[in-house]
């Protein structure tokens, strides 16, 4: 009988700041063999216990993949396998709509495989259908598991709006993606919406609204475009990221990346009330090493936590691999940002040529959330080109804020786009390539709600809202 959503019980490891003091960084990622593998490890607590591990790529862990997932046996009477997988009961676990469990092989699941029955007892995969590719059963080949309906539901399991907008008043556009997410006082919400146009020639600031974070319209109204920054390339890109933070005089400090004359991006901001009029003009951050033309990045995420303020960005290099990630936290917000004083810390965290399994390649996004008055982190990566599922696909993780550390979830990533599951699904067929940033969080009604977007390459992506239900 398949179970329900159940817990996994898993062992965490610990991302540790790239202070000139520690001796690990944080993606130099460190695990210890185990002894005893079947030992009950300690329960998950926290947002992590929200989440299932839905790409099973490695029975060590989805970080290293020390030791992939391999085949054992075959048996092609009964069409069925076995792996040295162990812990056989996550494949026990349904979608939220029950999705079954699929068998990748191949660079993006060029390869899948539905799973229809699992024996926990003899170990023997039951295998239905192939969907796409070929399963290279030979003992010895490898293969991950996959679901990620275990974590979430796509909300109408389709793009966000309906009608999904084509044009906007400066014309046709490629696609539209998530910019950050506002609650009004109404109890309403705004999403900030940078709609891109072309191939990232251009990128201008609109918005959708919605009374319950299902139903959402979008507002043919352009909020922010570079001609009115002084400081960015004339129709070039300004894009929102992360979701802006609430002030105490009830407006909101939107975190914002702007296009320079010479290509470069540099870090900004600007302030709107609740009813998107702007109040302060975007401004250059004026932090070390985040403006000015020579310098190429801009900011992921804000957030105040325990009396202090902690800023996300993003580094920029330009073969797209060497990517890094850098946390600033704050005592005075203002006099850091117009400044570039009241820096507590500065610390980067993330730096993709050193990093391995699904942050490999990079890692470009951050968003911050505080789930039970803890402090978390999405943080999304890619990997260079290889055999695993993730490859070339962006895909969110998550870590938590303990101990002063960064405590990174090994089953990561946990929030994987559908990929080629329109396969067996076809009202995905608008979802099946990679993840987009940036990804708005907001915890609400029973549910932790995600909007982003999914790649289908035409248009790139389709704006997106996923849920999370609590356990």
């Amino acid at each position: 009988m398949i179970l329900k959503r159940i817990s996994i019980v898993l062992v965490i490891i610990t991302f540790v700041s790239c202070s000139k003091d520690d001796m690990e960084s944080f993606e130099d990622i460190r695990m210890e063999e185990q002894e005893h593998e079947e030992e009950e490890e300690p329960p998950l607590e926290g947002l992590n216990a929200l989440f299932n591990n839905c790409l099973i790529s490695d029975k060590h862990d989805n970080i290293t993949r020390k030791q992939p997932i391999e085949i054992t046996a075959y048996d092609p009477s009964k069409h069925r396998i076995k792996t040295n997988y162990k812990k056989l009961k996550q494949l026990l676990i349904e979608g939220t709509d029950g999705e079954s469990w699929f068998i990748t092989q191949g660079s993006e699941a060029s390869t899948i495989v539905e799973i229809t029955k699992v024996d926990i007892e003899s170990g023997w995969i039951s295998i239905g259908e192939t969907y796409l590719g070929k399963l290279n059963a030979t003992v010895g080949a490898r293969l991950e598991f996959f679901n990620p309906f275990v974590n979430y539901e796509i909300i109408n399991k389709a793009p966000l709006f309906n009608p999904y907008p084509k044009n906007v008043v400066e014309g046709d556009f490629n696609y539209i993606q998530a910019g950050g997410l506002m609650e009004k006082s109404d109890g309403s919400y705004v999403l900030l919406t940078p709609v891109i146009f072309g191939t990232h020639t251009k990128r201008s600031i609109y918005f959708a609204t919605s009374t319950d974070l299902e139903k959402w319209n979008f507002h043919n109204k352009k909020l922010l475009g570079t001609e009115t920054i002084p400081f960015a390339k004339p129709k070039g890109n300004v894009f929102s990221s992360g979701n802006p933070l609430k002030l105490e005089n009830g407006t909101f400090l939107v975190l914002l990346g702007v296009e320079q004359p010479n290509g470069n991006y540099t870090s900004a901001y600007m302030v709107i009330d609740e009813n998107l009029n702007i109040v302060q003009s975007p401004k250059e951050i004026m932090i070390d090493s985040w403006n000015g033309l020579d310098q190429n990045g801009f900011p992921l995420s804000i957030i105040k936590f325990d009396g202090r303020y902690r800023i996300m960005l993003h580094r920029r290099h330009p073969n797209f691999i060497d990517r890094e990630i850098h946390e600033i936290i704050i005592d005075d917000l203002f006099n850091a940002l117009d400044h570039g004083k009241s820096i507590v810390s500065s610390t980067m965290i993330h730096k993709g040529v050193n990093s391995t399994g699904y942050l490999r390649g990079k890692a470009d996004d951050v968003a911050y959330i505080i789930y039970d008055s803890e402090l978390y982190i999405f943080i999304a990566g890619e990997e260079v080109s290889s055999g695993y599922l993730t490859s070339r696909n962006r895909q969110y993780g998550l870590a938590h804020w303990s101990g002063g550390t960064w405590v990174h979830d090994k089953r990561s990533p946990i929030l994987v786009n559908p990929v080629q599951l329109y396969n067996k699904y076809p009202v995905y067929d608008w979802a099946w390539d990679h993840l987009g940033t940036f990804l708005s969080p907001i915890v609400k009604d029973d549910h932790l709600y995600m909007f982003t977007a999914f790649g289908t390459d035409n248009p790139d992506y389709y704006i997106t809202g996923i849920k999370v239900p609590f356990l």
